[in-house]
């Protein structure tokens, strides 16, 4: 017999969030600072995602999902000003959990992009053929 296996249902929540604001609702909540994104799965981080919004409440963290995307673009040139250091210190005490954050909410994303993007891929680009 074959097994049937089920899509799991991801928090709606997560789907208002850009990148950055996933990321601090990851470091607001459970999440362990050595979590690898592929070692406990998408369905997983998805709920620390809900727990921090839950924490902090939407608005918080997408304000703090918009510093944190304007500090890291400052960071690189990209901004408009110098990146407010002690602003960022005070939002993101630990260097190494909120770097874990960002980096496991980046992998959701390209989880989440691949599975999205996988099946019309199939239809656009044709296979070479051998002729």
């Amino acid at each position: 017999m074959h097994a049937t296996l089920s899509v799991p249902q991801f928090s709606p929540v997560s789907a208002l969030l850009s990148g950055a604001a996933r990321a601090v609702a990851l470091y607001a909540s459970d999440m362990p600072n050595t979590c690898r994104f592929y070692a406990v799965g998408e369905a997983q981080v998805e709920a620390w995602i809900a727990q921090g919004v839950e924490r902090l409440g939407l608005a918080q963290v997408r304000a703090d999902g918009a510093f944190l995307r304007s500090y890291n673009l400052d960071l690189i040139g990209c901004g408009y000003g110098p990146a407010d250091e002690d602003a960022y210190r005070r939002r993101f005490p630990s260097v190494r959990r909120i770097s874990r954050a960002q980096s496991v909410a980046g992998a959701l994303a390209l989880e989440q992009g691949d599975r999205d993007s996988a099946a019309p891929l199939a239809d656009v680009i044709p296979f070479p053929s051998a002729a």
